[in-house]
């Protein structure tokens, strides 16, 4: 049962968390490429990955398919927050990532929700004469 993508919550605020660690990137840019020049982009990678799984996630009939591709956005939650952390032990961002690191485990305990939820309903056993 596909979703669309555009009114699930999840999805909404997975966009905005992806809008603000690419401005909190782009705040930090020296920084963060003078400790590691790849750590800055494996941070936007692994922030967008989240919503475009979301996002793929809701296309699949199939739940085990969409199943898959939230797993794929959970992994990159948990990606996202420990580069951000790393980030915080090598001081190049302060406390105030707490918020966004906040609203990532909300997100993350969200698609939880929508993977359980989704893999909860009886997989369809009818067949189509088409």
């Amino acid at each position: 049962m596909p979703h669309n993508p555009s009114r699930l919550q999840v999805v909404i605020r997975a966009d905005a968390l992806v809008v603000r660690v690419h401005q909190l990137a782009e705040r930090h840019r020296r920084r963060i490429g003078a400790v590691s020049p790849g750590l800055r982009s494996q941070l936007l990678r692994a922030a967008t990955s989240i919503s475009l799984n979301l996002g793929e996630a809701c296309g699949y009939t199939s739940p085990d398919k969409s199943a898959a591709l939230l797993d794929v956005a959970i992994g990159s939650c948990n990606e996202v927050e420990r580069v951000l952390r790393l980030c915080r032990r090598l001081e190049v961002l302060d406390d105030s990532v707490d918020t966004l690191l906040d609203e990532l485990r909300e997100i993350r305990m969200m698609t939880y929700g929508f993977r359980k939820r989704l893999l909860s309903f009886p997989h369809s056993t009818q067949t189509s004469d088409f």
